[in-house]
């Protein structure tokens, strides 16, 4: 029992990993067999109250067996009730739960455990919702005998493992289904938008800048995963331009692209530090947005009005910036004078929170002009 105890905490890689990766649960499932000698191990995610598996991983089950538990079987698991109504992480052993003889003469034990050669069980209920539970089971025949006190103890050190990784299943879905929502976000936005590290690395893009590198529209693409223009003269602005935004030159770039007045606008986006007080993975970030004038970029101007306070004349310098034109662009534009540009550009920045120029075009961007339509409506 000793080189059990052992070898227990060497697997928690593995466990780990199947919280990263679901495809690792087997993994470590067969491990986990090879370690009490059973020949089937299982983890189920169940329903918290009906008899209803959600999803299984197992080793050594038949598959047919599988699908018959699946299909209904677990109405009439003698373990269940008992594992959901137990101490949490708590490991309990099937032979004080029903006799052998009683087990021996269930359903349960006629459809589910005698085809895979088993008799004994001993697992628990790691981790609890709202709906769903998850529970860690090992099996093994009649002839190697009943689980052991210290089996059980062995098979717990797992537990709070389990949880903890059933709970960073969770997060990661929760930043998955987050981070797709805010893709479906950006692919309905009018322009092009490329996520890049100061390599011009290609991080992300939405689609219409997919659309844009698939049809090199602009001259512009992505070659060996890196932004890049076909004319090498419009290349080296590219450069120049992230060149200027590392040194801190300034925090926005625009490059005009002709014929046609479209343009690229880079955003130096400095990333803070994570909740672990480390900078996140990637360091500082270009968001670079290409703005067509055949494809215009439409502010809500209702949504600044009712999030932002913005009065009408702020909104249409805030339509200016969004195009790529400089405050001397857009006060020309507006047949205003810089003065009172400047003025408006001040009072917006208050109103929507940011310091940068930058931070507001970003801002303008990803926030007004990125909402649905029907959201728009609301």
């Amino acid at each position: 029992m000793g080189s059990i105890k052992t070898a227990a905490p060497a697997m928690l890689n593995d466990l780990y990993g199947g919280a990263m990766n679901p495809d690792g649960w087997p993994i470590f499932l067969e491990k986990l067999a090879r370690l009490f000698h059973t020949g089937t191990a299982s983890l189920r995610v169940t329903d918290i109250r009906d008899p209803v598996i959600h999803r299984s991983f197992t080793v050594g089950f038949d598959d047919t067996v599988n699908a018959t538990y699946h299909d209904g079987a677990a109405h009439y698991d003698p373990f269940r009730i008992p594992l959901s109504e137990g101490p949490l992480g708590r490991i309990q052993v099937s032979h004080q739960i029903i006799a052998d003889r009683e087990f021996e003469q269930s359903s349960h034990y006629q459809t589910i455990f005698r085809p895979n050669g088993n008799f004994y069980a001993m697992g628990a209920q790691f981790d609890r919702g709202r709906q769903c539970a998850m529970h860690i089971g090992v099996h093994r025949s009649r002839r190697a005998g009943a689980f052991t006190p210290d089996e059980q103890q062995t098979l717990e050190f797992f537990s709070p493992h389990l949880k903890r990784a059933a709970e960073l299943t969770r997060l990661i879905g929760e930043f998955e289904s987050a981070l797709q929502q805010a893709h479906a976000a950006l692919d309905r936005l009018p322009f092009g938008i490329w996520i890049l590290d100061h390599h011009l690395r290609c991080q992300w893009l939405n689609e219409v800048a997919e659309e844009c590198a698939r049809t090199q529209a602009f001259g512009l693409g992505v070659h060996k995963k890196k932004l890049a223009f076909s004319n090498e003269s419009m290349h080296n602005q590219l450069r120049v331009a992230v060149r200027l935004l590392q040194e801190g030159t300034s925090n926005t770039q625009s490059i005009s692209i002709f014929p046609g007045g479209a343009s690229l606008v880079l955003v130096d986006y400095r990333q803070g530090p994570s909740n672990f007080g480390t900078t996140t993975y990637g360091g500082n970030t270009i968001l670079a947005f290409l703005l067509d004038p055949n494809r215009p970029v439409t502010l809500d101007a209702n949504h600044l009005m009712t999030i932002y306070r913005l009065t009408p004349a702020e909104i249409r310098l805030a339509g200016e910036l969004v195009r790529g034109h400089d405050l001397k662009e857009a006060s020309a534009s507006l047949s205003i004078s810089i003065h009172t540009a400047r003025t408006q550009l001040k009072s917006v920045m208050q109103k929507t929170q940011v310091t940068r120029q930058a931070d507001l075009v970003r801002c303008l961007l990803l926030g007004s002009a990125s909402l649905a339509p029907e959201l728009r409506r609301a």
